[in-house]
C-alpha cells in the first residue's frame, strides 16, 4: 500500500514539473474559456405552418425572467408573412438563456387582439410553452444559446 502511495506521489510531481499547464495567450482553447468578452452567437429562427398568408409575424427575443415577464424584450422583429414559412436570425448575441414569444399580427395593428381576454391571433412560446390560464414562465420557455450559431423551428401547428 505505502508503495503504491510513493508511486502515485512521485508520478503526480513528475506529472507537474515536466508538463506545466499553458499559460494564458498560449492556446486558443484557453483564451476562448478565459476571456472576459461576451461570446457571439447568432440565432436563426424558422417558424412555420403559418395560418394565413398576411400580416406580420411579432417576435419577441428576451434574454431574463424579468425582460419576459414584464414584456421587455432584448431584441423584437417585425416580420412581413408572405408565405406559410419564415426566417428570421438574431446576431450579435452572448451565450446564455433566452426565450421567444411570437404571435401573427394578422390585422397589422401590432397588437395582439383577444377576445373576453382570450388571444384571438395564433402565439407561440419556444418550447412550445403554454398555461392554460395565462402565458407560460420564463422557466418553461427558456433554451441555452451556446457559442456559435443555433437554429430552431417553431411551428403554428404543434
Amino acid at each position: 500500500m505505502k508503495t503504491h502511495l510513493i508511486l502515485f506521489s512521485s508520478c503526480a510531481l513528475l506529472a507537474t514539473t515536466i508538463i506545466p499547464l499553458p499559460a494564458q495567450g498560449l492556446s486558443p482553447f484557453f483564451d476562448a474559456q478565459t476571456s472576459t468578452a461576451p461570446a457571439q452567437s447568432s440565432l436563426k429562427l424558422t417558424v412555420k405552418d403559418i395560418p394565413v398568408n398576411k400580416g406580420y409575424l411579432m417576435i419577441g427575443l428576451y434574454n431574463s425572467q424579468d425582460g419576459f415577464s414584464e414584456e421587455k424584450a432584448l431584441k423584437g422583429k417585425r416580420v412581413k408573412v408572405n408565405a406559410e414559412q419564415v426566417t428570421v436570425t438574431f446576431k450579435n448575441l452572448a451565450v446564455g438563456d433566452y426565450a421567444l414569444k411570437i404571435f401573427h399580427d394578422q390585422d397589422g395593428d401590432e397588437k395582439l387582439d383577444t377576445s373576453l381576454g382570450i388571444p384571438s391571433e395564433p402565439y407561440l412560446f419556444s418550447n412550445y410553452a403554454s398555461d392554460p390560464f395565462s402565458a407560460p414562465e420564463w422557466h418553461e420557455a427558456k433554451f441555452s444559446l451556446p457559442f456559435g450559431s443555433m437554429n430552431r423551428t417553431l411551428s403554428f401547428d404543434e
